[in-house]
């Protein structure tokens, strides 16, 4: 016999809670994937394989997320084939004792074909490819090259299976989770319309209905499963608040307080409980929005949940915000490539020069600081080497406190969980967690001896060759972004006016969001740009102006389309 409605949801709310937030869950599956593999390798008494393993799961884990699968599984899938690879190119050529200047060739070579993936959109294979060459000549797996290379692989391939289990056992959870912070934004939009806050709220908003529409609206839809089906009503209803928001700040109409606290009830169910629960207040949603004086009935009439026999089975196509993605010119592509190779060139020389332990760490830097698309090379540098202080003084105190087995692994599953909340934060906080690791696997190898130094030394020269070379040579690629992007925006919101019609509302909805989101990357780009040294930029004064009137178009645009009839 079944219990009673009010029980189960009570039931439901505890387990939920127990069992965590998806990113309770991603810190908990980072540190079981890099522990699990030292304990059982200690255990059987192959210490070097459970090391080389748990770098490619350290690999696959700063590549892991809360993104959906369908994006997220193949990154980490190409962890294991790019690491693979790369550290295969590595060993395999260490093997042969190659002199000095055949190893920088190698480096050079292969920084260029890196370099080149990296800048076309292929950031995870291209940086792998580098960063597991580097890792295969540098460890030297001398007579051990294939079992080293299979252990790499095993390794990114386990954390991929222990997430790939992980996200089909939560999806409909994370699902709710995702859906709950769109719906904690659009309630904080609403809170916003006629202050000077709308724009950098309706960005935050723009950027968790994007996540929603990731992690919802880019699965098939299962219409036997009416959580499944709730939750598909309960993104359709997110996205069209996002519209009647834009008529509201467009008509500068005054918005009742009960409309945001409606919003937050909704995002507090789905946080704590089904929903389904979540449909049921989004049924008095219109009436709520009815009370806003000035505001056409027929506007809100939109806000009606969706029939579920009215709702399409297949994923609209380009849901994601992979879609959206820009692409430097080619010319720019090679020169990254071009970078970054004479950069590694530049690191490996300077490596061979000091003779110092564990040279390999210097190009090793250069490749971790020079990414083509992650914000100024200038902040990422200072952060890395800041970062590597820090993570060396947490490796040192534990060093000092005796380097017992027991302390390593729990050190290492500690940072390990860490690892993601960090990466989320800030670049330095997640060198921070990253570096101990490292030390980590070199203590269980028993070469931790003298290398502190060394380590802070290798990265703060990796850094200032970057710096170098960037302010020399990577001149305009920053600079170029803004202007790509409001080019993006200025298409994506030309092709919404033309194509978005009253009686397709998911297509409507989804031309709508693509405007807005390249609106948003382009202010984005605008503040890296920003952010480079002033010699470097090559802005145009006006592109701040012409975004603004690109995002006014879109609403004015919004506007007509409710008023003219609602689906």
């Amino acid at each position: 016999m079944d219990p009673p409605s009010s029980e189960r949801s009570t039931t439901l709310t505890l387990r939920r809670r127990a069992n965590g937030t998806p990113e309770i869950r991603l810190s908990l599956r980072a540190g079981f994937c890099l522990s699990a593999p030292l304990v059982v390798g200690l255990l059987i008494n192959q210490r070097l394989y459970a090391i080389v393993f748990a770098i490619g799961a350290l690999w696959a884990i700063s590549q892991d997320g809360l993104d959906e699968w369908r994006v997220r599984g193949p990154r980490l899938l190409w962890v294991a084939v790019a690491a693979t690879s790369g550290v295969t190119l590595g060993a395999t050529f260490v093997g042969h004792d190659s002199g000095e200047v055949a190893l920088t060739v190698f480096f050079g070579a292969t920084s260029l074909i890196a370099g080149f993936i990296e800048a076309s959109n292929g950031a995870t294979p291209g940086a792998y490819l580098l960063i597991g060459s580097i890792i295969g000549v540098g460890l030297q797996f001398r007579g051990r090259v294939w079992q080293s290379c299979l252990c790499i692989a095993l390794g990114a391939l386990w954390v991929y299976f222990v997430a790939a289990l992980t996200d089909r056992r939560k999806r409909l959870a994370n699902q709710r989770v995702f859906l709950s912070h769109a719906f904690d934004a659009l309630a904080s939009l609403v809170d916003a319309v006629g202050t000077s806050r709308f724009y950098s709220e309706r960005a935050r908003a723009v950027t968790t209905l994007d996540a929603a529409q990731d992690v919802v609206g880019s699965r098939h839809l299962r219409s036997g499963d009416a959580e499944e089906v709730a939750l598909r009503q309960c993104l359709i209803v997110a996205l069209r608040c996002g519209e009647v928001v834009s008529y509201l700040e467009g008509k500068r109409l005054a918005v009742d307080p009960w409309v945001p606290s409606a919003l937050r009830d909704v995002a507090k169910t789905l946080q704590d409980s089904t929903a389904l629960d979540a449909v049921a207040i989004l049924r008095d949603l219109p009436a709520r929005f009815d009370a806003i004086a000035g505001l056409d009935p027929t506007v809100t009439s939109a806000l009606a949940l969706s029939s579920p026999s009215d709702l399409p089975a297949t994923a609209p196509r380009f849901s994601s915000r992979a879609s959206t993605r820009s692409h430097l010119p080619t010319i720019e592509r090679l020169r990254f490539a071009f970078i970054l190779s004479l950069a590694t060139v530049a690191g490996t020389l300077v490596a061979h020069v000091l003779d110092g332990p564990h040279g390999f760490w210097l190009p090793l830097s250069i490749a971790f600081i020079l990414r083509p698309d992650l914000g100024p090379v200038i902040t990422r540098a200072l952060a890395r080497t800041l970062g590597t202080v820090v993570g060396v003084g947490i490796a040192a105190l534990v060093a000092w406190s005796g380097n017992s087995i027991g302390l390593l692994i729990a050190l290492s599953c500690v940072m390990a969980a860490i690892e993601p909340w960090a990466a989320r934060r800030s670049h330095v906080l997640a060198v921070i967690t990253f570096t101990p690791i490292v030390f980590v696997f070199l203590s269980l190898l028993g070469t931790v001896k003298y290398l502190f130094a060394p380590r802070i030394i290798d990265t703060a020269i990796g850094a200032a060759i970057v710096l170098v070379l960037d302010l020399a040579l990577w001149t305009t690629a920053p600079s170029l972004r803004p202007a790509q992007q409001l080019q993006k925006a200025r298409a994506a919101s030309t092709r919404y006016e033309r194509e978005a019609t009253i009686d397709d509302p998911m297509r409507r909805h989804l031309l709508r969001r693509a405007a807005l989101r390249a609106v948003v990357n382009a202010r984005s780009a605008l503040d890296q740009a920003r952010a480079e040294p002033r010699s470097l930029r090559r802005l145009d004064p006006t592109t701040f102006d012409q975004l603004n009137e690109i995002e006014s178009s879109i609403d004015t645009h919004t506007v007509s389309l409710l008023e003219g009839g609602t689906s």
